[in-house]
């Protein structure tokens, strides 16, 4: 677990020097080939945006993530993603020197400004997240139990990121050339890149770069206490001996 820990923190930290190391380029002089895009974002002519789940924005693309708390007794706990899920229909990227398409890889790449709606044990969850739950297969409301003035059960956060059309976006993704110009476009961003990046975000580039190292610190800490850990257990017997 501890390396497993350290290469999530490499991996993340490489991702963000990356960015910052890739060039922005005019989406009129795009060529093959791994591209970074900055500008603003708009559905297709013939779309129909979507309404996010728990809030009902209209957007172009949403993803929502749902985290329980979990505990083995020792410790305060930690945030465990228990469900997620992401819809994107194909939108445009305009910087003012034309327009790219962009159609999401499926393994994903959204990476949002997050609203929260957080529901502690026992607590009854407001309207939104009820039915949201309630239409979502995937998901119960978790039980809770009063015990006097204790209450236990599942405590959940609920987490929702919309693009609306008009946002300033990033991009990092691979753009390829359209088999017989798609739509009057001669090229479409719908792959990552060779070191597996694909990044599409409301949020901005510098915002991009400061989270991934710090999330990076974070990992490579904790797998370095991890690894630390496990070597003393593992030593400990020969030295008491």
């Amino acid at each position: 677990m501890g390396l497993i820990t350290l290469n999530k923190g490499r991996t993340e930290r490489a991702e963000s020097t990356r960015m910052e190391e890739t060039e922005t380029t005019a989406i009129r002089d795009l060529k093959p080939g791994p591209v970074e895009i900055k500008g603003t974002v708009h559905g297709t002519d013939d779309a129909i945006l979507q309404q996010s789940p728990i809030s009902g924005t209209k957007a172009v693309a949403t993803h929502v993530e749902v985290k329980e708390l979990h505990s083995d007794g020792n410790g305060p706990g930690n945030w465990q993603t228990v469900f997620e899920d992401q819809t994107a229909e194909p939108l445009f990227i305009d910087d003012g020197t034309g327009e790219v398409l962009v159609d999401l890889p499926e393994d994903g790449g959204l990476n949002l400004e997050q609203a929260e709606w957080k529901v502690e044990a026992g607590d009854d969850p407001p309207e939104e997240i009820r039915t949201y739950v309630e239409n979502e297969p995937a998901l119960d409301l978790p039980d809770g139990i009063d015990i006097g003035p204790l209450s236990t059960g599942e405590r959940r956060r609920y987490l929702e990121g919309t693009l609306e059309p008009g946002e300033d976006v990033y991009l990092l993704g691979t753009a390829r050339e359209t088999e017989a110009g798609w739509d009057n476009r001669e090229y479409v961003i719908d792959e990552p890149t060779s070191d597996d990046d694909f990044i599409l975000s409301d949020k901005s580039e510098t915002t991009l770069v400061e989270e991934g190292r710090s999330s990076g610190f974070v990992f490579l800490a904790a797998g370095a206490l991890m690894i630390a850990i496990g070597l003393a257990s593992l030593v400990s017997p020969f030295l008491s001996i």
